[in-house]
């Protein structure tokens, strides 16, 4: 029920409009009456919550257009209702200035006051209305740049709402690009480079999404595209788009293209190949376009005369020397402007000499178990994070230093640290013990899940689930976040599970733990249980 405020010096005016009011049956409550504008403003700042004033003109000490002055300044959600004994031109000029909703000329009588009321009501549902929408509409686009490509890219029903154009005309040829820019992408920034591509190259580029996970934007090529008059065909359309960024928007872009496929099911392998042509950036610098079918894809192996100063400076303790060979076989694959697999062939080599290394030397002090330990590196998720090929010799490098320590020889104890700063970096991608321990360390998953237990004291996924309410609850501080926005922000794909597992430890829903001093004493009570 929307609040109203009457202002009005003559008394018997003021009681007939109140009396209307009450009895006009709209959906509205009088809060308050005033005599002059000074009283008005008092009543403002007390109640807090006036949706109407309506107010006379003419007035002692604070007249009708001074309080709209003060209330367009100090209450932006207040609407103004004005009566007037005549119509002036440079009344309508300063009421305009000030928001005021509408005016009636005296003498008010129900018929004109009611009607008038019930625009503004009209107005302000309206707007209500279009907050509403704007609100749903950014929550829904939120929580959409959280979703992984894989599982979008994996479902139908998903693929409608990301890829609409694709589901419309199946049996068409499409291909995957993914595009990097190479500074940090605001959430505003990528929602206006969606509407851009969209409207500038809709045909040969049919549909666009951006992924906050990778902060990565992934077109969809219609390869059909050209045959048009004024149409660009895919290729000159991924150009046409890197120069528009680099030059209009002064940002420095990278882009991967995958091969074209028709099948639906292609569409993820065709994703995974562009991020595989998108990693040529750390040999061949951003600015460019680099396509997976145009790059060579060779094995790779160290020398036997690399690996002998590898392990000779492994021997010696000197990871100077072990940063030396690695700086050596990196930047000889710069030089020679080789591939991606390449680069990522030679990065495994490294890792796996590493962790044979390490194996064969401090065997004797671990459990039979742990004698399989290697450092492995995915390609999907590891070369992919970084940008500069200095990120990833300092990587590297800091492997190769630990080696070099002895006293940071890998034991049960660091290899769980190690696994908690993954966590904690990572809690809200879809991630799993038994993907660690055989996609990152090569170590049996029983033997890594009873060391985890041993020194955390609870399982994998009960640390997880415990990391990712934590955060929530943080989230939570923020009032105008949307619980949707973060279950998503958080890893849990859906809502209604992340509620119920938040309410499972917490004793209380999301929205009843942000609900404010009463539930104090439960949210400390829930604190102490995790």
């Amino acid at each position: 029920m929307e609040q109203v405020l009457v202002v009005e010096d003559e008394f018997y005016a003021r009681k007939s409009i109140l009396k209307i009011l009450r009895e006009c049956g709209l959906d509205v409550q009088v809060c308050g009456e005033a005599a002059n504008g000074k009283e008005a403003v008092e009543i403002l700042e007390e109640k807090r919550n006036v949706d109407l004033v309506i107010t006379d003109i003419k007035m002692d000490e604070m007249d009708g257009l001074e309080l709209s002055e003060y209330i367009s300044k100090n209450w932006e959600e207040t609407d103004i209702l004005i009566l007037t004994a005549f119509e002036n031109f440079e009344f309508a000029r300063k009421a305009i200035q000030y928001r005021v909703s509408d005016y009636i000329v005296k003498p008010i009588t129900k018929e004109n006051l009611i009607p008038a009321v019930n625009r503004v009501l009209e107005q302000r549902r309206k707007r209500r209305r279009e907050r509403e929408e704007r609100s749903r509409k950014i929550s829904s686009e939120t929580e959409k740049t959280y979703f992984p490509v894989k599982t979008i890219l994996s479902h139908q029903e998903l693929l409608e709402d990301f890829f609409p154009y694709r589901m419309a005309h199946p049996g068409a040829l499409y291909r995957v690009g993914v595009m990097q820019l190479e500074q940090k992408t605001e959430d505003s920034q990528a929602k206006e480079i969606c509407r851009i591509i969209r409207e500038r190259y809709r045909n040969a580029i049919c549909d666009v999404f951006y992924s906050k996970i990778n902060r990565e934007f992934v077109l969809l090529l219609n390869e059909a595209a050209g045959a048009g008059e004024r149409e660009l065909e895919p290729k000159r359309a991924v150009q046409a788009l890197r120069n528009y960024m680099q030059n209009c928007k002064n940002d420095s872009v990278t882009i991967g293209i995958g091969k074209a496929y028709v099948e639906e099911e292609k569409l993820y392998p065709s994703y995974t190949e562009a991020v595989y042509a998108l990693n040529q950036r750390l040999i061949s610098g951003w600015g460019n376009i680099y396509y997976y079918e145009e790059m060579v894809h060779t094995d790779s192996s160290i020398s036997e005369t690399e690996k002998e100063k590898l392990e000779w400076a492994l021997q010696k303790g000197c990871a100077q020397g072990v940063k030396e060979a690695i700086h050596q076989l990196l930047s000889e694959i710069v030089k020679r402007e080789e591939s991606a697999q390449k680069l990522y062939m030679t990065v495994v080599e490294i890792l796996k000499f590493l962790g044979n290394y390490y194996t064969e030397r401090y065997r004797e002090n671990e459990e039979d178990n742990f004698g399989d330990v290697r450092i492995i590196f995915s390609r999907r998720h590891d070369l992919y994070r970084f940008q500069y090929m200095e990120e990833l010799e300092n990587y590297l490098d800091e492997i190769a230093e630990r080696l070099c320590r002895k006293e940071e020889a890998k034991t049960k104890n660091s290899i769980v640290a190690e696994i908690l700063e993954y966590i904690n970096q990572n809690y809200y991608r879809n991630i799993s013990l038994r993907e660690l321990a055989e996609n990152k360390y090569f170590v049996n998953y029983s033997y890594l899940s009873r060391i985890f237990g041993q020194e955390t004291g609870m399982t994998f996924s009960k640390y997880l689930i415990q990391l990712r309410l934590k955060k929530a609850e943080e989230f939570l501080q923020d009032d105008e976040m949307k619980i949707s926005s973060i279950a998503f922000e958080v890893g849990y794909n859906d809502v209604s599970h992340f509620i119920q597992s938040f309410k499972k430890v917490y004793g209380m829903t999301p929205e009843e733990f942000r609900g404010g001093a009463e539930n104090r004493g439960k949210k400390q009570a829930a604190k102490n249980k995790i």
